[in-house]
């Protein structure tokens, strides 16, 4: 039911968004909305609101790039002290909605852990 609130679920939010440049940096790049900087993709614990792990990307990096995702998730839970014996749900953008991210997500399933994962699309 929408507007419900999960009860002993760590909910992690994956995204990318676009930090414009004014100047020539390392990684800058021209983005796919033609403007100038990075395109980092970020994991932020939507339960606490806390960001967890964050991979600073050049501007032109692809937007579902399946060993980007699978990165920060790996080191987002990292930061997650009982991320081996939970139930985690992970929401991610129909960009981050790629096989190879779904086939890692199925991966870490175990007889402690469950993990499940939405796609929020628009």
């Amino acid at each position: 039911m929408p507007g419900r609130r999960l009860t002993g679920w760590i909910v992690i939010d994956l995204d990318a968004t676009i930090i414009t440049a004014a100047s020539k940096k390392e990684l800058a790049a021209v983005t796919f909305k033609k403007t100038f900087g990075f395109h980092p993709l970020v994991a932020w614990c939507a339960n606490t609101r806390e960001s967890l792990a964050m991979e600073l990307r050049p501007g032109d990096a692809g937007a579902n790039t399946v060993a980007d995702h699978v990165r920060v998730l790996v080191s987002a839970l990292e930061q997650m002290s009982d991320s081996s014996h939970a139930e985690i749900l992970v929401r991610v953008d129909g960009a981050g909605a790629t096989h190879g991210l779904l086939k890692h997500l199925e991966a870490l399933n175990t007889a402690r852990r469950k993990v499940r994962y939405r796609w929020a699309g628009r």
